[in-house]
């Protein structure tokens, strides 16, 4: 069909005549039985010839049609005076198109019923053939229910090859990066997990959606990963005790008169 829209409506003239043809959506053939196919067939081809026709004279349709035509003749008179002819030689456009809108018109709302009439008779065959069309619908619901389950189930076993592949990247992580001698412990299958051991969650904790944006997000996990600073040492003011610190916990409590530098070229450093 050249429209989709069934509520195809427009206005023709001053007075509001409108020539519009509603016609009903149904499924595709593959989901109609085949004494079905002619009648959609004859339908759409009705509903074409309407939708080519109205195309077709769209300029005489239009509800300002007068006005445009009564500039293009006072554009050709202009024209013909330029050229030293006499205006009234020249055919007037609207004087053609008041000769022809009619019958245009009456054409149209012929190329309409025709359309309807042909929608009519689908629809009695539609309602007729409704249990044949639910069994070919649910045949369709059960293909695509049984391929979904199957690539689900390949996307659930890639997505737990990934999160084992994930374990290297972790205990890597621990060794280069952070300083750990952690033991790595193979799995064929993992849940993926951030650098932190968590779940992959959004700021507010729900889980972040499967595939790509799984995967970014872990990605962007092991990106903000620090190993350990440089260690400083401190004194307590408590106990007079001396403690060897990470260089940002030592400076919290500098700050907070827990503790004190005991070299203060530590504290410049800081």
């Amino acid at each position: 069909m050249s429209e989709t829209n069934p509520f195809n409506r427009l206005e023709y003239d001053r007075e509001a005549v409108q020539i519009y043809a509603d016609v009903t959506g149904v499924p595709p053939k593959q989901y109609l039985p085949k004494p079905l196919h002619k009648l959609l067939d004859a339908r759409d081809k009705a509903y074409d010839a309407f939708v080519d026709f109205e195309a077709d004279y769209a300029e005489l349709l239009q509800s300002n049609w007068r006005d445009f035509l009564r500039a293009k003749d006072e554009a050709a008179g202009r024209a013909a005076i330029v050229d030293g002819k006499n205006p009234l030689s020249v055919p007037s456009a609207l004087e053609e198109a008041e000769t022809k809108r009619p019958r245009i018109i009456g054409a149209l709302r012929a190329l309409r019923d025709a359309a309807m009439a042909a929608d009519r008779a689908l629809v009695a065959a539609v309602r007729k053939e409704l249990p044949a069309i639910a069994e070919l619908a649910e045949a369709g619901v059960s293909s695509a229910a049984d391929e979904y389950i199957r690539l689900q189930r390949e996307a659930d076993a890639a997505r737990q090859a990934y999160g084992a592949k994930l374990l290297i990247r972790s205990w890597v992580t621990d060794w280069a990066v952070l300083g750990l001698r952690t033991d790595f412990h193979d799995h064929s299958a993992a849940t993926p997990r951030v650098a932190s051991g968590g779940e992959v969650v959004d700021i507010d904790g729900r889980p972040v959606q499967r595939g790509a944006a799984e995967v970014k997000a872990v990605d962007e996990s092991y990106g903000k990963v620090r190993g350990p600073g440089p260690k400083v040492t401190v004194r307590s003011l408590l106990n007079d005790s001396v403690l060897e610190l990470d260089a940002d916990q030592a400076a919290a409590l500098v700050s907070s008169g827990t503790v004190a530098y005991v070299n203060e070229e530590e504290s410049a450093d800081v």
